[in-house]
């Protein structure tokens, strides 16, 4: 992640393209580099996760452990998502990348854009566990913990694969 973050910070300032940079060697390079280093990473969080949920006895609450498999599990599918945009050569549909977009982000407010649940995807790394432990601190019951920590994740997956189907669909995440 360093790699691809200082790729994406070098190219910026030199004004060039960190992904989907096909138009200089030194761009189809870095971008060739920074997939052969997520492939990787993804596939070790793949063996971390394989392992996690072979795992017999675990140190913290039940609810939590299972937020945590479930995060893991969505972050390895939805970082695989970034794969096929790199497959695919691009992250717009039906439109032109670059074109407007939200501040900030740029995901597309013309079009769809894969980017979006790619970006909601990887990050129930984090959602999923920090609202497994919230609620497992909270709520002393494992049942009912779990009851909500499922709920809470059925309507978060949906919401990523709306905004995936949305892009599919030509449709941006905001707008139309």
């Amino acid at each position: 992640m360093t790699f691809e973050n200082g790729v994406i910070t070098i190219q910026a300032f030199r004004g060039k393209l960190s992904h989907f940079n096909n138009n200089e060697l030194v761009g189809g390079i870095l971008y060739a580099l920074m997939g052969i280093l997520i492939v990787w990473l993804t596939t070790a969080t793949l063996v971390i996760t394989i392992r996690f949920f072979l795992q017999k006895v675990y140190t913290i609450p039940n609810p939590y452990v299972l937020s945590i498999k479930l995060g893991l599990l969505f972050f390895v599918i939805f970082s695989y998502w970034g794969g096929y945009m790199s497959v695919v050569n691009s992250h717009a549909v039906g439109g032109k990348m670059g074109s407007d977009g939200l501040p900030f982000l740029n995901w597309s407010n013309v079009f769809g854009d894969l980017r979006v649940s790619h970006f909601f995807g990887i990050h129930s790394l984090q959602v999923i566990p920090l609202f497994g432990f919230f609620i497992s601190s909270k709520i002393h019951n494992p049942q009912t913990a779990k009851k909500f920590i499922w709920l809470f994740v059925i309507v978060y997956i949906s919401f990523v694969v709306f905004t995936a189907v949305r892009a599919l669909n030509f449709q941006p995440f905001l707008g139309n």
